[in-house]
């Protein structure tokens, strides 16, 4: 029973790392958004580059701050993901020995392809985060700012998306405020 406990966490974080990185073929990614979002952008040759990885937009400091739980330092890894340009990420696992399977994760795009393919027909629109945002599965918030867009989310195995969705907003806020600055 404990292994389960302990697997579902790293299997739902999977799903969501997967999902943040497109996983369809779906060739016409921008339908999904309305006529007032952002326009994509096409990939690194326009130009758009994330200017700071993940793991350097926000310090430990900061996400705990956001997150309302103390985290240890950010793992970070990079690619390219299948709805072209580049991302990079960071995953700051809980700090709190109560809690060791929860995590703040947040994933930089260096355009709104990401963004778009992970929008949902059900996806909650929230206002006042970035240029644009919405809210997705297991409490992530996905947020146009500029050119760009990230995948903000705190995930707790004893909350539900409904409890972890604020946090999960807290941290894209934090993220929006240094990537404006």
């Amino acid at each position: 029973m404990q292994l389960r406990r302990t697997l579902l966490p790293l299997v739902l974080l999977t799903a969501t790392t997967l999902a943040a990185c497109g996983g369809g073929d779906d060739s016409d990614s921008g339908a999904a958004r309305d006529d007032s979002s952002p326009s994509a952008s096409s990939g690194p040759s326009d130009g758009n580059q994330v200017g700071v990885s993940a793991c350097d937009l926000l310090t430990t400091d900061e996400v705990a701050a956001a997150v309302g739980s103390p985290v240890k330092e950010g793992i970070e890894q990079s690619g390219q993901p299948i709805t072209g340009g580049t991302f990079t990420s960071c995953q700051w696992m809980s700090d709190d020995p109560d809690n060791p399977a929860d995590a703040a994760s947040l994933y930089l795009y260096t355009n709104t392809a990401a963004a778009d393919s992970a929008r949902e027909d059900d996806s909650q629109v929230l206002e006042g985060i970035g240029d644009q945002a919405f809210s997705v599965a297991f409490a992530g918030v996905w947020v146009y700012e500029g050119e760009q867009s990230f995948l903000a989310q705190w995930y707790t195995f004893s909350g539900t998306d409904e409890e972890n969705l604020p946090t999960s907003e807290a941290l894209a806020r934090a993220a929006v405020e240094k990537l404006s600055a």
